[in-house]
């Protein structure tokens, strides 16, 4: 059974990192913005390298002409600042952060723009394990919207990039590492383009196609992915439909994700909504989908559910950071709520959907937000998420061999509780590899006021003050939980 560790790393935009060329962003007199947490690359030595587009915000809390990339390398153990490099730009887009794939050294390539031609360019770069950069290759780009959204591909010689145009339109474009054109398809408007969060992936090794995938808002299935050719020629367009279970499936939401998982099917993970928010059948979280390639008839459908919190129905606000598969075959879901009650979970799934295990993390605060995941070499997962009201980052390593370290314990847990605060019922959902053997309770001053070892699903509440206790969940395998809740 693969274990989970969690490694949070909150880091102020000013103390990020000791790289000597980093001390420019301390010059500054305002904060740091940061747009997003992008990129996560497994080293050569097994550390981890991330990177968060910041711009500068004056006293006027305007957007400044200070831009750039953060380049964080991160210690794989201990998820410790190893090293930093700040690159400024005039302008900061969605990039490519990959290793070469041919050469020792990494790539970083991003699309920037010459406000004095109003012309748009590639920037390809090439560096190494110490963030030392050689020269900068660039190359000019046709008609591509300044400030449009960017996603990339990495190939073996080439990457792949899907750029927005000003008709509103979209193109996908082939590119060598010196920045020669090699194919270029512009997609006309008839043809559905990603507008949102646009992704693009591997759909078959063999004859060689892609998938892009987004939405445009507006219609009711509004879901779009494109079939493309080994030229970057659309060989199909598919347009989700809602699924019968759940009718009110956010294929208009920006965050889903998909994976190829052989030959013929592939995964989709998308939020849903099911049922008036007012009514008790209300539920609302994530969904993931086996479907078929050919038909994309929906062959197996797994939901995880945020249920009701607090008195009443709160609506929730799912994402879906990312679904992915590993080599053995297993399914990484990581997902989360940026309802204000800010949950997020991990799980791991078979190849039939069965969940494995799930694991909880707790202590989000307000606008934090887990952003991009990478299955490991050694079959872990790396996330890294940011807060963009904050100048803070997060590292979430998943090991495949560890158990959670004891400082840990107070992020991460095999289950979770809602609501809290409660009126006068706690309900607690299980990881589906883990059983409960008693519940206790207690007040802060130490003294046990009950403790229940069946229906350990719920707790009630009922006669006590409104305050703070203390919840003692312990596992039949011996492993022992605390954490407050409130009475209300």
């Amino acid at each position: 059974m693969k274990k989970l560790t969690l490694i949070l790393v909150l880091l102020m935009a000013t103390a990020f990192a000791k790289g000597q060329s980093y001390s420019a962003l301390e010059n500054y007199s305002f904060g740091w913005y940061i747009q997003y947490m992008e990129g996560l690359v497994e080293m050569k030595d097994g550390n981890i390298l991330t990177c968060t587009r910041l711009l500068n915000v004056d006293s006027a809390k305007d957007y400044s002409e200070d831009y750039g990339y953060c380049l964080l390398k991160l210690n794989r153990e201990d998820a410790s600042i190893m090293d930093s490099i700040f690159l400024p730009d005039d302008y900061t887009n969605f990039f490519l952060l990959e290793p070469h794939p041919t050469t020792d050294g990494y790539l970083f390539i991003n699309q920037a723009y010459d406000f004095q031609t109003a012309s748009n360019f590639l920037k390809i770069r090439h560096f190494y394990d110490d963030l030392t950069f050689d020269d900068v290759v660039t190359a000019p780009l046709i008609d591509t919207v300044y400030g449009g959204t960017d996603q990339f591909l990495l190939e073996e010689n080439n990457f792949i990039m899907i750029s927005g145009r000003e008709e509103g339109s979209w193109i996908c474009q082939r590119f060598g590492f010196d920045g020669t054109l090699k194919n270029r398809t512009v997609f006309p408007e008839s043809v559905h383009h990603c507008e949102f969060r646009t992704g693009i992936k591997i759909w078959n090794e063999s004859p060689k196609e892609y998938v892009a995938w987004g939405y445009t808002p507006g219609s009711q299935a509004n879901f779009y992915y494109h079939i493309l050719d080994s030229v970057l020629n659309i060989r199909e367009t598919v347009a989700l439909e809602h699924t019968p279970q759940y009718p009110n499936v956010w294929f208009g939401h920006d965050d889903n994700a998909l994976e190829s998982l052989d030959e013929n099917t592939y995964l989709l993970a998308t939020p849903f909504e099911a049922g008036n928010w007012t009514s008790p059948d209300y539920k609302v979280g994530v969904q993931v989908t086996k479907r078929d390639k050919a038909t994309h008839m929906n062959l197996k459908t797994t939901f995880f559910s945020f249920e009701s919190v607090g008195s009443g129905v709160v609506g929730a606000s799912p994402y879906v950071v990312d679904v992915r598969q590993t080599e053995e075959g297993y399914i990484y879901l990581a997902f989360g709520d940026l309802s204000g009650i800010n949950r997020f979970s991990v799980a791991l799934l078979d190849s039939d959907l069965n969940v494995l295990w799930q694991q909880y993390y707790l202590n989000l605060g307000p606008f934090d937000f887990m952003y991009r995941m990478k299955v490991l070499s050694d079959g872990g997962l790396g996330l890294v998420g940011f807060n963009p009201s904050a100048a803070k980052v997060f590292a979430l390593f998943i090991n495949n061999d560890y158990d959670a370290l004891d400082e840990q314990d107070i992020i991460i847990r095999p289950y979770t509780f809602y609501p809290n605060p409660a009126q006068s019922e706690l309900h607690l959902s299980y990881s589906p590899d883990v059983q409960p053997a008693r519940i206790e309770l207690y007040d802060l001053q130490g003294r046990l006021l009950q403790i229940q070892t069946h229906g350990l699903e719920s707790i009630r509440l009922e006669g006590l003050a409104a305050e703070q206790y203390l919840m003692k969940v312990t596992l039949k395998d011996g492993k022992v939980f605390t954490d407050k809740v409130v009475k209300k």
